[in-house]
């Protein structure tokens, strides 16, 4: 017999964003099946900055879990990993328009 299904929520802060994962579970896997007891639980990734929600997150792929601890596990990587990427390509803009600026004024004083 399987266990009620529930949602269990888990929240880090991580590098000024605010990753929560939350674990649904257990589902059955098969539910066509009566005798297949197998379960699993899927997350939902949630990512927060300033108060704002970051879109990207809510797009990350679901995934079917063995445990509920698995879940919070990976989806907390998994936020890790969207954090990172954000503040990459958030940092190669900064760069890019720096660089821009700098370039500007170079071009206008070349003969």
């Amino acid at each position: 017999m399987t266990g009620q299904l529930s949602i269990v929520t888990r929240q880090e802060t991580w590098l000024g964003y605010e990753i929560l994962v939350a674990a649904v579970g257990p589902i059955k896997t098969r539910p066509d099946e009566p005798e297949n007891l197998q379960t699993h639980h899927k997350t939902k990734i949630s990512i927060w900055f300033d108060g704002k929600e970051i879109r990207e997150a809510g797009e990350a792929p679901s995934m079917l879990f063995a445990s509920r601890e698995d879940a919070h596990e990976f989806g907390v990587e998994i936020g890790r990993m969207i954090v990172m990427q954000r503040r990459e390509s958030s940092a190669f803009k900064v760069f890019s328009r720096a660089y821009e600026l700098f370039k500007f004024p170079r071009a206008l004083f070349r003969h």
